[in-house]
């Protein structure tokens, strides 16, 4: 499940940056290609939070990786169960818990999978607090041509400032690099904004392809 968009390290590395353009299905935007990180368009929130200094970060839950990654992740899967919980959807049935005590899991790297977040870093370009992983998503494999976006969780404090397109561009561009032709999810059409955002991406509705006990399941896929 996904919840609505529109509800929707300290890191002492170099990063060299290659600045490609990407097309995807009614979309082109410039994506930042980092062996970490993925740089955002130059906006302001609320005349505090520069969003120039959002990165799109990958999260293998490695030995080496700053801890605050992995802790970032649990702090927003808790979050958003939390609140699906509270929107009447409980994905205890899913055997969700599991996934933020075993991660990286099914979202691994290696399993061609792959996790990611939005981290806001701070006037010293550093991200080493957990509230400052304010964004999340990830994707797994679900057939040898197919992964499947999971996750995407933004804090409520960031929603309305583009940080879900940020994640949704970068888990896309991850998704055809790995030599998938197809993206599939699943949402509830009571997530409005979480549906359009998809939709933007070029997204559609299709049969069921997952079990949900919810009234106004949908899924959706995207091909590339």
């Amino acid at each position: 499940m996904h919840l609505p968009l529109s509800f929707s390290f300290p890191l002492a590395v170099f990063l060299s940056t290659l600045w490609v353009t990407v097309s995807l299905p009614n979309v082109s935007f410039l994506l930042s290609s980092t062996n970490k990180s993925i740089s955002s368009s130059r906006r302001m929130v609320d005349g505090d939070v520069n969003i120039d200094r959002v990165k799109i970060v990958r999260v293998t839950c490695l030995e080496g990786e700053p801890a605050v990654l992995r802790e970032g992740v649990v702090d927003l899967f808790k979050l958003y169960f939390e609140e699906l919980y509270e929107l009447g959807c409980d994905l205890g049935f899913q055997g969700f818990q599991s996934e933020w005590e075993d991660l990286p899991g099914k979202y691994s790297f290696e399993n061609r999978g792959g996790l990611f977040v939005a981290a806001i870093e701070d006037e010293n370009k550093d991200v080493s607090k957990v509230d400052q992983i304010i964004g999340c998503i990830a994707i797994r494999p679900l057939e040898e041509s197919c992964g499947e976006v999971k996750r995407m969780y933004i804090r409520k404090d960031y929603r309305r400032f583009g940080i879900g397109s940020m994640l949704a561009k970068s888990i896309i561009s991850h998704a055809w690099e790995m030599g998938y032709t197809e993206i599939k999810l699943d949402s509830l059409e009571r997530l409005v904004g979480a549906v359009k955002l998809y939709e933007s991406f070029g997204f559609q509705r299709i049969d069921p392809y997952c079990e949900c006990p919810e009234d106004d399941h949908v899924c959706m896929n995207v091909y590339k």
